[in-house]
């Protein structure tokens, strides 16, 4: 018995082959939309909130017509909310209105029941006159127009800076919002950020969406979450320099897909994520130098994969961490259910083991 003990004190991250277990846990679902997001978070009281619906039905195979029989990005949002055991999602919460996040959205509203609606507010992004073919119609702009007519008359809500969503003991606390950030810094935060010196420099972030997301910090007990949408690294240096506004993170769902346009080190190694996870496409996301870097930081323990990232192959996580490898897409999601106690167990829905991480008592610095 000894001995057995002592093996359990020295794993601080074990593989187990039966599924993580989801009494009390807070449960997450990275449901691949093939380069899109969308992420459904359900308590252990079945309440639920949906962040991002993926692509419009005509691009749900990533910006390009989806394989026969795959599904659309809303139809695999429905099969995943079932499988949870939901009969309606209470809260959709929209980052921002490109077509890879926003762009299930009236279908999705079409086929399953939603309770509410949470975004930045309006569009910023104007239409362009001469869009690529297979964006005409795609446009934030329009896609936007249409979302709006869908929810009319619909419980929904804008959520600035500072503003709080509470769905039973989850604390959804957005951080930045249509390009304005926190102006107070979050319990456990109010520190110096690192390496602020490098800091992005500038204030315009013009018209884009992106910089625009409306980014948010969830809070289980103990276990602090990271979901900026797709923020990129003007506003992610604000978040942290001069002043941390947001403290140490145990989850954080890598900014933009893991891009190079996001993902400061500044931001990186101020909150110091235990475990990333990169919703990403097989040929988006994922970027070369976005792995490279979580797979050098000190603090990361376990990086996670929608896909296998065919643009930088050297740079992966291992196989056993990504859910879709090279090849045949079988569309498999990465299930994860976080306790109070802020321990997270990852569950590989392709290979069914669970790897395990302890909440880190002291998190290293480069």
């Amino acid at each position: 018995m000894k001995h057995l003990v002592f093996a359990l004190a020295i794993c601080g991250v074990c593989a187990s082959p039966t599924p993580a277990a989801d009494r009390g846990a807070l449960r997450i679902v990275f449901i691949d939309v093939e380069g899109g997001a969308a992420t459904l978070i359900v308590t252990p009281e079945g309440h639920s909130l949906l962040i991002d619906t993926g692509w419009p039905a005509a691009l749900s195979g990533g910006g390009k017509p989806a394989a026969a029989g795959s599904g659309t990005s809303a139809q695999r949002i429905v099969a995943a909310a079932k499988r949870e055991g939901l009969s309606r999602i209470d809260h959709l919460l929209l980052t921002h209105y490109h077509a890879d996040h926003l762009g299930g959205a009236r279908e999705l509203i079409g086929a399953f029941p939603i309770g509410a609606f949470v975004d930045h507010g309006p569009n910023r992004q104007p239409a362009v006159g001469d869009p690529p073919a297979n964006r005409s119609g795609y446009q934030p702009a329009e896609l936007y127009a249409g979302y709006v007519a869908a929810i009319a008359g619909k419980p929904h809500r804008v959520m600035r800076p500072g503003h709080v969503l509470t769905i039973d003991g989850l604390s959804v606390t957005a951080i930045d919002s249509d390009g304005a950030i926190l102006n107070r810094s979050l319990p456990g935060a109010g520190g110096p950020g690192v390496g602020c010196a490098a800091a992005t420099r500038g204030t315009d972030i013009g018209t884009d969406e992106n910089p625009r997301s409306l980014g948010t910090l969830l809070a289980w007990g103990k276990a602090r979450i990271l979901a900026l949408g797709d923020t990129t690294r003007i506003i992610e240096d604000r978040l942290v320099c001069p002043r941390d506004l947001i403290g140490p993170v145990d989850l954080m769902i890598a900014d933009n897909h893991g891009t190079d346009n996001a993902g400061s080190p500044l931001l990186l190694d101020t909150v110091k994520p235990s475990v990333i996870v990169f919703n990403n496409g097989a040929a988006k996301g994922a970027d070369q130098a976005s792995l490279a870097f979580a797979k050098a930081a000190p603090y990361v323990r376990g990086i996670w994969q929608v896909h296998f990232a065919t643009r930088s192959p050297g740079d992966n996580a291992r196989a056993g961490q990504i859910a879709n490898p090279d090849g045949a897409d079988a569309m498999h999601p990465l299930r994860l259910a976080i306790g109070r106690d802020g321990a997270i167990a990852v569950t590989n829905m392709r290979t069914g083991l669970t790897t395990h991480y302890p909440k880190a008592a002291a998190r290293p610095s480069r």
